[in-house]
C-alpha cells in the first residue's frame, strides 16, 4: 500500500484537472450527446499511455473503453458519462457546469454522479500499471464510460451494449458512484406513465354546470394519484435492505389540460415505484390497476391507461461475497472509518452486470453528495484516496478468481 501512496503525488493534480474538464462538458441526458465526454476520456487515457477507444451502438452517443492488459482475469470500473439537468440554477451557489473548488469540495453537476468515478477509475488503471505488481499478460483491467444511464438505467446504448458485444470479459466490477457504503445491490425500478382521458366541454357551458357533459381528466387522475400515495404492499425482508422498503411516488411529472376555459380532456402523470428484492412488478401493476378501475367506475367516461416506461429488477450480491469483504476491509483501513455493507435505494445498471454473472458493487466510490440536487459535490481529498482503495481491491480480488 505504501508504494501506491508514493505514486499518488504525481497523479493528484492531473486527476483533479481532468475531472474539472469533464464537468465543464455538458452531457445532460436528453439534451446533449455524451460524445465530448467520451472523447475527453480517450484523450486523457492516451496521454497516460493507456489504450482507449470509442465503442458505440449510436455514433453520437458512444462509450469510452480504456483497457490495460490482455489476460484472462479481468476487472472493470464503470461509470456513466451523462448527467441529470442542473435544475434551477439560482439554487446553486456557483454555476453548475463551471466546477468550483471550495472548502475542500469540488462543486458541479456530475461530480458525485458520476464523473468523479470515471476520473478516479482512469487514474486507478495508471496506478496499477505504474506499480508493476500485476502482469498485463495475466490480467485485464477495464474502465468503461457508458452512455444513457440517466434515462432510467435500462438503455441499450451503454452497459447493455458492451455486455452483448463481449466488451466486458471480467469476473468483477465496481460502478463508481460516490458513496459512504459498500453497496452490494440496489432496489428495482418500475416507472409508469398514467394517461387519463376525459371529455372536453366549455367550462362555462350549461351542460357542465348541470353535470350533464364533460369529464375532468385532471381531477380524475389526481384522485387516483392521491390513493396511490397511500398504497402499501407486502414484501420479504432482506438483510442488505433493512433500512429501506417499497416506495411509490405518484406524479413525479404531471401534465394536463388543453386551455384555461376547457374542462381538461387529457392528463398524464409519471409514477415512480421502487421495488425490494423478490418483489414482483406484476403484483405492483395489479394493485395499481385495481385503484384505477375503481376510480374510473366512480367517474363514468374517465379512462386511464398504464404505459410501462422503465422496468428493471432489484439486484444484489451476498454481503459475504469476497468482493464486498475485500472492499470493506480496504475502505476502512485507508479512510479510518466504518463502511457498512448494504443495498442502495436508487436503481442503476448494476443489475445488468450482476445478471450477467459479474459480481458487482453497484455504487462504491469517493465521498460526495447532492446527486440530482443543487450544489452537487465531491471531496477533493477523496479522489486519489479512492484510487488507492480501488487499486488494492482489484489486486486482492484478482488473486482469488
Amino acid at each position: 500500500m505504501n508504494d501506491l501512496r508514493k505514486l499518488v503525488g504525481k497523479h493528484e493534480e492531473p486527476l483533479l484537472t481532468f475531472l474539472q474538464d469533464l464537468v465543464r462538458l455538458k452531457s445532460v441526458n436528453g439534451r446533449h450527446s455524451e460524445k465530448a465526454v467520451a472523447e475527453r476520456i480517450v484523450v486523457e487515457a492516451i496521454q497516460l499511455g493507456l489504450p482507449a477507444q470509442l465503442i458505440a451502438k449510436e455514433p453520437l452517443r458512444p462509450n469510452a473503453l480504456v483497457r490495460w492488459g490482455s489476460g484472462a482475469r479481468g476487472f472493470a470500473l464503470i461509470g456513466h458519462l451523462d448527467t441529470v439537468a442542473a435544475g434551477d440554477v439560482n439554487q446553486w451557489t456557483s454555476p453548475p457546469f463551471k466546477p468550483v473548488l471550495r472548502d475542500g469540495r469540488l462543486y458541479g453537476r456530475g461530480t458525485a454522479d458520476n464523473k468523479a468515478g470515471l476520473a478516479i477509475g482512469l487514474y486507478t488503471l495508471a496506478l496499477l500499471r505504474d506499480q508493476g505488481q500485476l502482469d498485463p499478460n495475466e490480467v485485464s483491467l477495464i474502465l468503461a464510460g457508458v452512455s444513457d444511464e440517466e434515462s432510467g438505467a435500462s438503455s441499450e446504448l451503454g452497459v447493455r451494449y458492451l455486455l452483448d458485444e463481449g466488451h466486458l470479459p471480467v469476473q468483477g466490477a465496481i460502478y463508481t458512484y460516490a458513496s459512504d457504503i459498500v453497496c452490494v445491490g440496489h432496489r428495482g425500478l418500475l416507472r409508469l406513465v398514467l394517461e387519463a382521458q376525459g371529455t372536453a366541454v366549455h367550462s362555462g357551458s350549461d351542460e357542465w354546470s348541470r353535470g350533464e357533459g364533460g369529464v375532468n381528466a385532471v381531477t380524475g387522475l389526481a384522485a387516483i394519484l392521491l390513493q396511490l400515495e397511500q398504497l402499501s404492499l407486502p414484501y420479504e425482508s432482506h438483510p442488505a435492505f433493512d433500512h429501506l422498503g417499497f416506495t411509490i411516488t405518484p406524479g413525479t411529472l404531471f401534465n394536463g389540460g388543453e386551455f384555461e376555459s376547457m374542462v381538461p380532456a387529457n392528463a398524464t402523470a409519471v409514477l415512480d415505484c421502487r421495488l425490494m428484492p423478490g418483489q414482483a412488478p406484476e403484483a405492483v401493476l395489479a394493485a395499481i390497476q385495481t385503484i384505477i378501475d375503481a376510480e374510473c367506475a366512480q367517474r363514468p367516461g374517465l379512462h386511464v391507461a398504464i404505459q410501462v416506461k422503465n422496468r428493471l429488477p432489484a439486484a444484489t450480491i451476498p454481503a459475504e461475497h469476497p468482493l464486498a469483504q475485500i472492499a470493506q476491509r480496504h475502505a476502512e483501513t485507508i479512510t479510518g472509518r466504518t463502511w457498512p455493507i448494504r443495498g442502495a435505494g436508487p436503481a442503476n445498471e448494476g443489475y445488468m452486470l450482476i445478471r450477467a454473472g459479474i459480481p458487482t458493487l453497484p455504487g462504491f466510490g469517493p465521498t460526495g453528495g447532492n446527486a440530482h440536487a443543487p450544489d452537487e459535490w465531491v471531496a477533493a481529498d477523496s479522489l486519489m484516496e479512492t484510487a488507492v482503495i480501488y487499486a488494492n481491491i482489484i489486486k486482492d480480488y484478482l488473486k482469488i478468481i
